[in-house]
């Protein structure tokens, strides 16, 4: 297994009715990242360094998978079959009355 794969894949689709891909690695991730067009934002540099540090160091993976996601996210090209994120991923906390 690559050493920067993810737990799961992220799912993206350029646009509605197109193919839907999966992405595997934070390789995988980077390549699209560098590859778009918009290279701009906080999220979509957030992602850039999140991929970047995957590649050389394994723990940085899922911090990758999740930065990766919420670009995919924000940029509008997640598919709309990937799971909702889960309370506690992505830094979300819910707060709970007590």
């Amino acid at each position: 297994m690559d050493a920067a794969q993810f737990r799961l894949p992220v799912r993206i689709q350029s646009a509605p009715g197109e193919p839907i891909s999966e992405v595997y690695s934070a390789e995988q991730a980077l390549d699209l990242l560098l590859a778009w067009p918009h290279h701009q934002g906080r999220v979509y540099e957030a992602a850039l360094k999140a991929c970047f540090a995957a590649t050389v160091d394994v723990e940085a993976a899922e911090k990758a998978q999740q930065a990766f996601r919420a670009f995919a996210r924000l940029s509008g090209i997640l598919s709309r079959d990937m799971m909702p994120a889960l309370p506690g991923a992505f830094g979300f906390r819910p707060h709970l009355p007590g």
